[in-house]
């Protein structure tokens, strides 16, 4: 059986505001196994963000959190800044939705990779080069000894994801913390990153929390799924049963709210719109 790399328990987790704390996460919990995608799902404000940054410990001073999160059996909850900057990128790899904001414009490429490798593992800025060079391969980005040393904005925006991406498995994570990571792009190039995500994964052996609102593209790549709804889990299980089988009247909605290919009136054979 494939090794548990996250165990989330009873994760809740409670704004503090003026008027008292409003809980915007309630008992929340799985596990993501070495090699397993979990789909984590659910419209706009459902608690999905709040979920990675909580796992992450990136959640505002505002924030209380309750419950556990255990990355390979040791507990994140309750971990210091410090402990916690030596988790992330080097245990836990994320990447962002958006690549246009999360990178810094004024600094190339090249040199974003290899600082971020250079946080966990030292080294000089030459032999980092030469990672963030591997990495730029590593995602499919040709001529990268050249595309190194170029900034975010000579690249397209599903470049710049793959960007993103190189970023995140640099320092060859366990888990890997996908936030709507293909929102922003078209199907074509989203489709290209779906590939380069499961090739990563197979290749590294990591686990994934693949979070998105889009049910045609977790159905792609998630073994099982987590329905969220307010805060509140509405349904879980393997991808193919929550799909065919949904036990949820919120569920049902959801992929009720899919666009399907239907018959154009009076059209034969295949023909759809």
């Amino acid at each position: 059986m494939a090794e548990t790399l996250l165990e989330v328990a009873e994760l809740c987790v409670r704004i503090r505001g003026r008027n008292g704390a409003t809980p915007v996460l309630t008992d929340m919990s799985f596990t993501i196994g070495e090699g397993e995608v979990l789909g984590l799902v659910g419209e706009s404000g459902s608690g999905k963000s709040i979920t990675s940054l909580a796992i992450m410990g990136l959640l505002p001073a505002a924030a209380e959190v309750t419950g556990s999160v255990r990355l390979q059996g040791q507990e994140l909850i309750g971990r210091t800044e410090r402990e916690y900057s030596r988790i992330r990128g080097s245990k836990i790899g994320m990447i962002f939705q958006d690549p246009l904001t999360s990178l810094n414009p004024f600094y190339t490429v090249g040199f974003q990779i290899a600082e971020a490798y250079r946080a966990h593992h030292g080294g000089s800025r030459t032999a980092a080069r030469e990672v963030a060079v591997r990495m730029l391969e590593a995602v499919d980005i040709a001529n990268p000894e050249m595309r190194v040393d170029q900034f975010p904005s000579q690249f397209s925006g599903g470049m710049r994801q793959r960007v993103m991406i190189a970023i995140a498995i640099c320092n060859r994570p366990k888990l890997i913390i996908a936030d709507e990571a293909t929102t922003a792009l078209d199907v074509t190039v989203q489709a290209g990153i779906l590939r380069l995500l499961e090739e990563l994964k197979d290749d590294m052996n990591m686990g994934m929390l693949f979070i998105t609102h889009d049910l045609a593209v977790v159905s792609r790549v998630a073994d099982k799924l987590h329905v969220l709804r307010s805060g509140v889990t509405v349904e879980t299980g393997p991808t193919r049963t929550v799909f065919t089988e949904p036990q949820s009247a919120y569920t049902m909605l959801l992929l009720d709210s899919v666009p399907h290919l239907v018959p154009l009136a009076g059209s034969q054979g295949g023909s759809s719109l």
